[in-house]
């Protein structure tokens, strides 16, 4: 059984620190949650792999599988049994995003209209508020990923979406995303309107053509007064402040018992709503795949094909009546 080693190889230093950490203040219970607190072990073992001893690590492989083999405590058997132990006694208190309605959004809609007739001296702000919602909601999109939007795809592909048989939105995504390697962009698409009465391609183009009527056609869509990307949590305040509206005006459709900026949230309720509802109007699985498909490795399976901007929206056309079935029930 030994003797061991006067020094700590079993991890107990950083499960020490995550136990201290545990017993922080959290934002929705007494205490931060478990997945907060595990961040602790992925930090503590990017350190170990930093130093001299963690270089020391070896890499077996064989054609495209790789396994590390690595000395760090947090990685060792003691340190998952650990990990498993304090998971199970913390447990997790799960406080998803409400999912925003159909009849919702369109009450929001009717309202930013409203503002855009009476306020014409803040209408960029106001249109600019509206794409975020209508993309977010008609491409079914995470709140982080909207202002990935790209500018200058936008306009490139505007022409075509107006004038093809079925008018549509070109969406084009530019940046990194889950699951993916590299930076790249990929091509979305939604109806001009919805079967609703959504109107995101109305929208969108508003937003566009007051940024172009200043000199502005590249950089994304998304912008602050610096031209860099708007994070999406710019847009929570406001987006709380529209359901308020909604709440005080329409209680039938958000009770007033709800707590708006407990409840919603900028990150997932767009999605979880448009996903819901679009099973809710006969939306098949696979078509709801096919708006999502973005999010998978494409059809090459891990090697990226290099085409250029105007052959993938070669490729979204010819399955465009496909792609379009999601936004259109919506």
């Amino acid at each position: 059984m030994g003797p061991h080693p006067l020094d700590d190889t079993f991890g107990m230093g950083a499960a020490v620190v995550m136990l201290q950490q545990s017993l922080n203040p959290g934002k929705h219970d007494k205490t931060i949650q478990f997945a907060t607190v595990r961040k602790m072990r992925a930090a503590f073992s990017n350190a170990y792999h930093a130093t001299a001893e963690g270089q020391q690590a070896m890499v077996m492989a064989k054609d495209t599988r790789k396994l590390t083999v690595t000395k760090c405590p947090t990685y060792g058997e003691f340190f998952e049994r650990f990990m498993r132990g304090m998971h199970k006694r913390m447990g997790e208190i799960v406080k998803p995003d409400r999912a925003v309605s159909l009849a919702i959004l369109i009450e929001i809609q009717s309202n930013l209209e409203r503002d855009w007739d009476n306020h014409p001296d803040i209408r960029e702000q106001i249109s600019r508020e509206a794409s975020f919602y209508l993309i977010s909601f008609c491409c079914a999109l995470r709140g982080e990923e909207v202002p990935m939007v790209d500018l200058y795809g936008t306009i490139k592909h505007w022409e075509d979406g107006g004038q093809a048989e079925i008018k549509h939105l070109v969406v084009p995504v530019l940046g990194r995303f889950k699951g993916e390697t590299g930076e790249t962009y990929h091509l979305l698409c939604t109806i001009d309107r919805t079967s609703h009465g959504l109107e995101p391609r109305k929208w969108v183009g508003r937003y566009m053509q007051i940024l172009m009527s200043i000199g502005i056609q590249n950089g994304p869509l998304f912008r602050d007064v610096n031209g860099g990307r708007l994070r999406a949590s710019y847009f929570e305040p406001q987006f709380f402040h529209r359901l308020s509206q909604v709440q005080h005006s329409n209680p039938e459709l958000l009770s007033q018992d709800i707590e708006v900026e407990e409840e919603f949230g900028i990150s997932r309720s767009f999605r979880r709503g448009a996903t819901s509802e679009a099973v809710n109007n006969g939306v098949r699985p696979d078509q709801i795949d096919a708006n999502n498909r973005w999010r998978k490795m494409h059809q090459a399976r891990g090697s990226r094909p290099t085409l250029s901007m105007r052959e993938h929206y070669t490729d979204v056309r010819l399955t465009l009546n496909h792609r379009l079935m999601f936004s259109r029930a919506l």
